[in-house]
């Protein structure tokens, strides 16, 4: 948002769902590993970010119906042919009229070197498990039998690498918050379109995907629990 103490914002409730949709998504990625938060931030999320539209019609159609309609008649065309939006329409009003979507969980274990999987095991796990509690019973498990307890190795330790699937959201088994970001991304355009319809010059609100990037996010270290422990093993 533009900190310019002069700027008046000619959309503010749009804008405001917006920054809304953007909370749900990072408490998403920060509730990653939390399957039922993560779940009801997810949720939160689709439904802010459906809203936007919605709040941008009702603040900019009554000032000037017809010149909206004509500016707007683009953007609902390019929504309309866009699969991911149309999915994530459809998964709003899942969770509005039934109540939740089908999550699917992917839990690997094994033995990373930095966030790379070096060496994965195969085990049955219950994905409602916060992954710091897989992955402290691997630890009391399994270290003996994959890694020295004083971690000889600098860099390698025990984690898990998780993956959240939404089959009603996307396919290929891709993670859904990477669908998320580019949902997102595709909105922020529209609001920063309707800021310059409504004559103020807006710079972009959309973000790289690198912040919204889930590669580090998705993996859970020995060293996440313990930010004590490369210091222990003697690694600094």
């Amino acid at each position: 948002m533009n900190k310019d103490s002069n700027y008046v914002c000619p959309i503010p409730a749009t804008h405001n769902k917006f920054d809304e949709s953007h909370y749900f998504l990072h408490r998403s990625m920060e509730e990653f590993h939390e399957p039922d938060p993560f779940r009801w931030n997810l949720n939160a999320f689709l439904q802010a970010l459906r809203s936007v539209t919605d709040i941008l019609k009702s603040e900019l159609k009554p000032r000037n119906r017809k010149s909206f309609e004509l500016w707007f008649s683009d953007w609902k065309i390019k929504m309309q042919q866009d699969e991911l939006l149309q999915k994530f329409i459809h998964g709003r009003n899942i969770v509005v009229h039934r109540g939740m979507l089908q999550h699917k969980s992917r839990v690997e274990t094994g033995l990373f070197r930095g966030y790379q999987m070096k060496l994965g095991f195969e085990r049955e796990i219950d994905i409602n498990f916060p992954s710091s509690v897989i992955l402290r019973h691997m630890i009391e498990t399994d270290a003996g039998g994959y890694i020295d307890a004083e971690h000889s190795a600098i860099g390698e330790q025990l984690g898990i690498r998780r993956t959240w699937i939404v089959e009603d959201l996307g396919q290929n088994d891709e993670d859904v918050l990477n669908l998320c970001h580019r949902a997102w991304s595709r909105i922020s355009q529209i609001v920063s379109a309707a800021h310059e319809f409504a004559g103020a010059k807006l710079p972009s609100v959309e973000e790289s995907s690198d912040v919204h990037d889930i590669t580090r996010i998705g993996v859970l270290l020995e060293s996440d629990l313990d930010p004590t422990l490369p210091k222990q093993w003697g690694w600094e």
